[in-house]
């Protein structure tokens, strides 16, 4: 029975609350694909192959900048140890997460800054899936932004 001040309505309110809240909470899936380009970023720029690895799924597929498709396998021995090259500064903005089920879309641009000074910027779509290892991505395309004239 509730009192007139409503104190065992607030205390099994309170309880409910306790008992329902998670002990830790797993991060929001939108930061988990965020965190997941990050690490692909991250792995791509050491020329990690074992981190980026992590960060694919096995039937990933990459559009490059200049059309080609490259699977999984072609992707990874770009990245290759022996393969390093130095590379150039990035910046990203512009990153926009939408998750429909166990599918995420991400879009941003980055702006490239190249020896000399220059600036290229590309856009970049991604498609991670969400499956029993957490979230891995599907597919990149890169589309060159043209500078301004």
């Amino acid at each position: 029975m509730i009192g007139r001040t409503g104190t065992v309505g607030g205390a099994i309110l309170a309880a409910a609350m306790t008992i329902a809240a998670p002990v830790s909470a797993a991060p929001e899936p939108a930061a988990a694909v965020e965190a997941l380009v990050d690490r692909f970023d991250a792995a791509r720029a050491a020329f990690d192959p074992t981190a980026l690895a992590a960060t694919l799924a096995d039937d990933y597929v990459e559009i490059s900048p200049v059309g080609t498709v490259d699977s999984r396998t072609a992707v990874l021995g770009f990245y290759a140890v022996d393969q390093r090259r130095p590379v150039p500064p990035m910046t990203h903005d512009e990153r926009v997460v939408r998750i429909v089920g166990t599918t995420a879309f991400v879009t941003e641009r980055k702006a490239i800054t190249l020896p000399g000074g220059t600036t290229r910027t590309i856009r970049i779509g991604y498609v991670a899936r969400r499956g029993g290892g957490g979230w891995r991505l599907v597919s990149a395309q890169y589309t060159p932004i043209p500078p301004p004239r």
